[in-house]
């Protein structure tokens, strides 16, 4: 097996993430993952910074699936996020790269209780269920 080129890579998810800004699918706090080509117990993640300045490997953190912990123990500060992207890393084996992102269309849907329901050919992955995202309200 020959290792993947990770400076390659690294630029990869630099331009995604930018990319990704620039269309506004990522706002300031979201962000894009990948599994690790050459192990495949950790992935990469920017540090806790906008995509759209994400320069460098620098400003990349390796993470471990099992925990989201850094693997270098004086990494940069990391998105608390990355537990969310461990633990679709680690329940689902075949997905190498992760988006999380406060997109404004989807938001409404996430707090609302109103049903999602696909309405164009490209919604189709919803099945023919509505589906509700919604959080349990809490008494105050």
């Amino acid at each position: 097996m020959v290792a993947a080129n990770l400076t390659q890579l690294f630029g990869t998810l630099i331009t995604a993430s930018h990319i990704l800004h620039f269309h506004g699918v990522l706002d300031a706090y979201g962000h894009l993952s990948v599994r690790n080509p050459n192990n495949a117990s950790t992935f990469f993640m920017s540090r806790n910074e906008a995509p759209a300045l994400m320069a460098s490997a620098s400003d990349i953190v390796e993470y471990h699936i099992s925990d989201a912990s850094p693997v270098e123990p004086n990494a940069p500060r990391g998105f608390i996020e990355r537990y969310i992207h461990s633990e679709i890393f680690k329940r689902f084996s075949a997905i190498n790269s992760v988006v999380h992102s406060h997109s404004p269309p989807v938001i409404p849907f996430a707090i609302s209780g109103v049903p999602m329901k696909p309405s164009i050919h490209l919604a189709g992955f919803l099945g023919m269920w509505p589906v509700v995202l919604s959080v349990p309200e809490t008494q105050d």
